[in-house]
């Protein structure tokens, strides 16, 4: 296991929950104070989990068995890259803001860059793109960088980003005792944020199964059609996608729970993103609600492979970033090479028709997931069945999505 020191107070968190492992513990380097928020709650993480099998039953199943997610080499317990680690998590309750106080202003998106820079500016380091970046601007990109974020009365905001941004050269304590914060060069440092948490996801199986399959047996086919061409499955099963498996890096992500009360209907008339009294007092009691969960993630996949069994198809080194054509996120500011995505989670009530077996329609309940994407994709080798010979490669650049569900029961 390695160790986390977390700032100011000293306070040291121990966490074990069923199925992950998570260890964090105090850090006590107070180099770092002026990163860090002076109140709220911050954790840092180690965490690798797996799950066997999980199974949804309808009348038939969907399944979905061996499940993993760690760092880089998650399969093997002996590396240094064996948990998702480095990930510190900052949580905060927003205050209303009343000068002089800005507890209302919290670290969003890539912010955290601009302190992390000026610690090189304030130890005479002369790339002077250090001291463009502690100023909010991206030389690099040409782009302007996250800013701090004005957050409603009462809102939960949770900020996911780096322990320790030197981690992967050697550390805080390194930086340090080598006087590194002079001499290095800025490519060096935005390389080293760029690959500071490194991650694995793996799924050895999606398929579909009859109404009498045997729950945790795991018994799809995991390499269906690959080798033999026979299924070697259970009885009544299907794998649809077999041995998916990505690699890549996580950068900031930011989980926002707004505090707009639990009505419905109301509308953001004068669009400052808070409900007022006026307009939560004029709610209708149906249509969106009123509190969200929003989530702004950006990640960087470097190497996804995955078998489409139901299809014949392979893809193989496909990768998911931003590295051309326009290079802001979907917040107009850099996004450092990460594909960006936000998701807007919230109920929705008595809005989804449905038609009965009566012919009458009836409205029900159900959950609203908005999803905004921006980003590139490459992929450089697809092909069919077990022929290994790539159609050639593909790549997408600039791609912009916003794609609205509403899930209901019928």
């Amino acid at each position: 296991m390695k160790t986390f020191r977390k700032l100011g107070l000293g306070l040291a968190v121990a966490a074990i929950s069923t199925g992950l492992s998570a260890e964090v513990i105090k850090l006590d380097d107070q180099r770092l104070r002026e990163v860090a928020g002076q109140a709220g709650l911050t954790i840092d993480v180690e965490s690798r989990w797996e799950i066997g099998e999980f199974a949804y039953k309808d009348a038939g199943f969907l399944l979905l068995q061996g499940l993993r997610m760690g760092g880089h080499d998650l399969n093997d317990e002996f590396s240094s890259d064996y948990y998702l680690d480095n990930l510190r998590l900052e949580i905060d309750v927003a205050g209303d803001g009343t000068a002089p106080s800005t507890d209302n202003e919290l670290d969003y998106g890539f912010s955290k860059m601009r302190d992390y820079a000026n610690l090189y500016v304030e130890a005479g380091n002369q790339d002077n793109d250090f001291a463009a970046v502690a100023g909010g601007f991206d030389p690099k990109r040409g782009l302007a960088i996250d800013g701090k974020k004005t957050y409603g009365d009462g809102d939960l905001v949770i900020h996911f980003d780096i322990t320790d941004p030197w981690q992967k050269e050697g550390g805080l304590p390194s930086y340090l005792a080598n006087d590194r914060f002079a001499t290095d060069d800025y490519e060096t440092f935005e390389l080293m944020t760029e690959h500071a948490v490194d991650f694995s996801f793996e799924i050895d199986a999606i398929g579909i199964a009859r109404s009498d399959y045997d729950v945790g047996s795991r018994g799809l086919d995991l390499d269906g059609n690959h080798d033999t061409g026979l299924h070697e499955g259970a009885n009544g099963t299907t794998t649809l996608i077999s041995q998916l498996k990505m690699k890549g890096y996580l950068g900031p992500e930011d989980l926002h729970i707004s505090n707009n009360g639990n009505g419905f209907g109301a509308v953001d008339s004068n669009g400052n993103g808070v409900f007022d009294d006026a307009e939560l007092a004029a709610s209708t009691g149906v249509g969106d609600a009123n509190s969200k969960i929003t989530w702004s993630a950006y990640t960087m996949i470097t190497d996804m492979e995955f078998y489409l069994d139901i299809a014949g198809v392979q893809i193989r080194d496909m990768a998911i970033h931003n590295k051309r054509g326009d290079l802001t996120g979907l917040d107009g500011t850099s996004s450092f090479y990460f594909a960006h995505s936000i998701r807007e989670i919230y109920a929705v009530r008595n809005v989804v028709p449905k038609m009965r077996s009566d012919g009458t329609v009836d409205f029900v309940d159900g959950i609203a997931i908005n999803t905004r994407f921006k980003g590139d994709m490459d992929i450089k080798h697809l092909s069919f069945g077990d022929t290994n010979k790539s159609i050639g490669e593909l790549y997408w650049t600039d791609i912009e999505s916003d794609t609205r569900w509403v899930i209901s029961a019928h």
